[in-house]
């Protein structure tokens, strides 16, 4: 069964949102070829696509579902049956998403004007909201911000009662933009550190010249405080990286206590005179990290400059310097968008800083004391509905030790890993999925936080699969493996145990251990795990996936009238000499509807790839572009040229003129008594 790219199911005519899609994803493949890789189910068909593994929905990479309540229920108000309707429609969701494992993405679209209860509409949305809440399989969306369009460019009453086309070219735009948006934030991975630049970035002024007291932070510098502090509870660790002395941008902070982002907020700083490349690569030993997981926003170009040579892993975007123009750039930052927050997300920065108090006292001591005095508390518990949303992130984000490189708990059975120690609570950081299979107990997941790594929570959780198996008098625990690119470390820890290893296919293997000496395994520092126990000083090879592409969204694609501009820029017409301003306009539109653009007034619409749809789309943009309404009946029935139509426009436009001018002058007599009438016609003036 071929697989397709995205697929998109419908309670209305959706295919005008396609060449929008298509857009985004040439967009975001930096300007290849993505054709065809959008697919329609048929009209008004989204619970059978849903249920249907074998539909659009099902082999698609990712799918989006868009509907409206209106479409869903019978009558005109129907607001009593759209809770029923809620309910089938996330369970049909559900299944759908657990049986493609592609993403889903749920568009609860507005309402025609005046239709059904525009409380019943909301209570809809939000209860479709509620539904997939941290939910990481469905996404929901409940309008096309930040792109919405001002209201009356919303909906096309003509195009919805021709052809059940209910919205303009604009708000198909803005949709397909909220969409791709969407996709990306789930299915791509997120930066893990935002590191801020000061003069300039969170403040107006320079503090080495102007003094603390005297830099300005207004209205628009405030909003990116305010997404600093979005990204902070997020859990992305902040970090400033500025030139600057370090005491006159604390006293800035000390000046200000308002800002939604304190010091406390703060992670770790590099403050000084050092190029900021190496002062990122400082930041990321600190917090052992690779630099593929930062984003670097600073207004300097020639810094963004030293950063993208001497880094080229950290996503460096160079800020716009006015203040506005910078806040809108972080409202249209892709990267930094978060569809869902757990709780250890939240927890992040404090754990960091007390992972940094750590590393202080390990500084003081030697390594078996440090151990001795860590007082490390492991509990693993059978993971239940409260744990689905940090399993799965930990399966998506775990590369270090993650032994299998599995991107989902994979078992019968899904055990959680939770650890603290006298410094604070790692929370959730580790998990193990199990079945059993003969004598043996198979581990397909085994995976643990690399903040956790080289305390020995590792060993306890083979310890407590070998105490497991024993309990149910199985013989063997096998852990799977698969070496990628970055979990070495998982190797490393297979190598220490005393294992046979049994091959399972080309890239798979299974270390096989006797389930006591399994229970048995114990943690024993030593030169591996003072090297893990430190900062993981890596950086992953490959340059994060385009900066000049996020730089081009978020100033340049940021509403729908600028993203219909680039869709036409990438499909120009053909000027023909000689030909009418209308048939040019004509042209014009046809080149952004058709396959194939006209290339003289004598080509044919359906010779050029046309069809109903995109004639009830043509005729759509006629009226909106010339006040005139074509007659579908007779274009659909005939072959008609660009010389053709743009005839039938310009004789409607003469009707249409001379219709107002009779109209006209017959108010203009509806005002005047009978004596004026025929003193007009006496005149000859009538």
């Amino acid at each position: 069964m071929d697989t397709i790219g995205l697929g998109v199911a419908a309670t209305f005519t959706a295919e005008p949102l396609g060449d929008a899609l298509r857009f985004w994803l040439a967009e975001l493949d930096g300007g290849g070829d993505a054709e065809g890789d959008v697919a329609f189910a048929p009209y008004d068909q989204v619970f059978p696509s849903l249920l249907d593994p074998g539909s659009v929905l099902g082999r698609a990479g990712a799918a989006v579902v868009l509907v409206r309540a209106e479409d869903l229920v019978a009558g005109q108000d129907g607001s009593g049956e759209l809770d029923a309707v809620a309910t089938d429609l996330a369970a049909a969701l559900r299944a759908s998403a657990r049986a493609s494992g592609a993403p889903h993405v749920l568009v609860v679209c507005p309402p025609s004007p005046g239709h059904g209860s525009p409380e019943a509409h909301a209570r809809f949305a939000a209860g479709l909201a509620r539904a997939f809440e941290g939910d990481r399989a469905v996404s929901v969306l409940t309008s096309a911000e930040p792109y919405e369009p001002e209201p009356e460019d919303v909906h096309d009453a003509f195009a919805d009662r021709t052809g059940n086309v209910p919205y303009t070219d604009r708000y198909f735009a803005a949709l397909a933009a909220a969409v791709a948006r969407r996709l990306q934030a789930v299915t791509t991975p997120r930066p893990k550190v935002v590191a801020v630049d000061c003069d300039g970035t969170l403040w107006d002024g320079v503090v080495g010249e102007d003094g603390p007291d005297r830099v300005v932070i207004g209205p628009q510098r405030l909003e990116i405080w305010r997404e600093l502090a979005r990204q902070v509870a997020a859990g992305r660790l902040l970090c400033l990286c500025s030139k600057n002395e370090e005491k006159d941008v604390r006293e800035v902070f000390a000046r200000h206590p308002e800002l939604p982002v304190g010091l406390d907020d703060v992670t770790a700083m590099r403050v000084g005179w050092e190029a900021k490349s190496e002062a990122l690569r400082s930041l990321a030993a600190e917090l052992g990290l690779g630099l593929d997981s930062f984003v670097f926003l600073d207004d300097s170009p020639v810094e963004c400059a030293e950063v993208r040579a001497g880094c080229p892993e950290v996503l460096t975007l160079r800020l716009p310097a006015d203040a506005a123009g910078a806040a809108a750039f972080l409202r249209h930052c892709w990267p930094l968008d978060v569809t869902s927050v757990t709780a250890a997300d939240s927890e992040r920065t404090r754990r960091y800083q007390e992972e940094r108090r750590r590393d202080q006292a390990r500084g003081e001591m030697s390594l078996a004391d440090f151990f001795a005095t860590l007082d490390l508390r492991v509990t693993i518990t059978p993971a239940g509905p409260e744990h689905e949303a940090r399993a799965a992130q930990l399966a998506e984000r775990t590369n270090q030790f993650n032994l299998s490189g599995t991107r989902r708990p994979d078992g019968e059975e899904t055990f959680v890993v939770d650890v603290r120690d006298r410094f604070g609570d790692y929370g959730v950081v580790g998990l193990t999925g199990v079945r059993t299979e003969g004598d043996t107990l198979r581990a397909g997941a085994f995976l643990l936080s690399c903040r956790a790594l080289g305390r020995g929570v590792e060993h306890r959780m083979l310890a407590h699969l070998g105490a497991l198996a024993r309990e149910r008098g199985l013989a063997r625990v096998a852990l799977a493996f698969r070496a990628t690119e970055r979990n070495r470390p998982a190797g490393d820890f297979l190598a220490t145990l005393p294992a046979t290893v049994e091959p399972d296919g080309e890239e798979t293997a299974w270390y096989v251990l006797d389930a006591g000496d399994a229970a048995a395994v114990v943690h024993t520092p030593g030169p591996a795990e003072e090297r893990a126990a430190g900062p993981v000083r890596t950086a992953e090879a490959g340059a994060p996936a385009g900066w000049a592409a996020v730089e081009r969204i978020a100033t340049r694609l940021t509403g729908a009238d600028a993203i219909l501009d680039a869709m036409r820029a990438a499909r120009p017409v053909t000027e023909v000499a000689g030909a009418s301003p209308v048939e040019a306009t004509v042209m014009r539109l046809w080149a952004e509807l058709l396959d194939t653009a006209p290339a003289s007034v004598d080509d044919g619409f359906f010779e050029l790839g046309g069809h109903s749809l995109r004639l009830v789309q043509f005729m759509a943009r006629v009226r909106a572009e010339f006040g005139v309404e074509l007659p579908f009946d007779t274009l659909y029935t005939t072959s008609f040229t660009v010389a053709e139509v743009a005839k039938v426009i310009e004789e409607r436009q003469l009707a249409d003129t001379d219709d107002e001018e009779l109209a006209g002058l017959l108010d203009e007599l509806a005002g005047l008594s009978d004596e004026e009438i025929d003193a007009l016609l006496d005149s000859g003036n009538g």
